[in-house]
């Protein structure tokens, strides 16, 4: 059995408390205590020193009549106020300088291409990723491996960002005003898959490239976007500073 009298709460805390919760060995009363070995652990803290106290104990013990074989001064934790439990806390909350923090994974430089019907509008984007350093994911030219439709989309989204390109592909209105109110609208995968990557990476890794005219759906009214004409590669500076923002290391 091992004690340790009259250490600082400090002394106490990184000499005995934090070895014994990472399981290290330490020394008390002279001795190597090793953690998996130990019964019992008190800490108590006393407004008087052992060397205090330890007449009061002698004293008790004569008065007593009985004889105790263990030392005054090991009796001494019994004196004060328990504080094992605060002391254990306090030490599993202190940083351990042994744990490196977990690295942060490298951002992938897959970029998924979500598109409908303007191949043009496809091909520039394609173009201009590759120009950034970049690698495109167009799903049409990655290999099916017997996979769904769905399957094969999850299987090569596993990407670092994604543009979506909003170009006026399909037409569609309320039922009650067609055929008059028709509008010009994006494909409904396209509105789909945005959804999801923007579910998957969050929406600052989500670039929206719109062509004006084009009809959103009332719950994306306000998203900001950036504004393509004929060629999606005269926006390629404000591209390239959504993807800086991202976190991609492009000059």
């Amino acid at each position: 059995m091992g004690y340790e009298n009259d250490l600082s709460r400090e002394d106490l805390l990184h000499k005995i408390a934090v070895p014994f919760i990472r399981k290290e060995q330490f020394f008390c009363g002279g001795a190597v205590i090793i953690p998996d070995q130990i019964a019992e652990l008190k800490f108590s803290e006393t407004q008087q020193s052992s060397e205090d106290l330890t007449p009061l104990i002698e004293a008790r013990r004569r008065m007593s009549g009985v004889l105790v074989l263990s030392s005054p001064k090991m009796a001494v934790v019994s004196e004060g106020k328990d504080v094992t439990r605060e002391i254990l806390d306090e030490a599993k909350a202190l940083p351990n300088p042994g744990e490196r923090e977990p690295l942060a994974e490298a951002k992938s430089d897959r970029v998924f291409i979500v598109h409908g019907h303007d191949q043009r509008a496809v091909d520039q984007t394609e173009i201009l990723i590759h120009r950034f350093g970049l690698t495109p994911i167009i799903l049409r030219n990655e290999p099916n491996q017997g996979n769904t439709v769905i399957e094969k989309f999850e299987a090569h989204s596993k990407v670092g960002l994604a543009i979506v390109l909003l170009t006026p592909d399909d037409v569609g209105c309320m039922a009650a005003k067609a055929p008059g109110a028709l509008q010009a609208r994006a494909r409904q995968n396209v509105i789909w898959e945005w959804g999801y990557l923007v579910a998957k990476l969050g929406r600052p890794n989500v670039i929206c490239l719109y062509k004006t005219g084009v009809e959103l759906p009332s719950d994306l009214r306000g998203v900001v976007t950036i504004n393509i004409g004929d060629d999606v590669r005269d926006n390629a500076e404000e591209i390239r500073r959504e993807l800086v923002a991202a976190g991609y290391n492009i000059r």
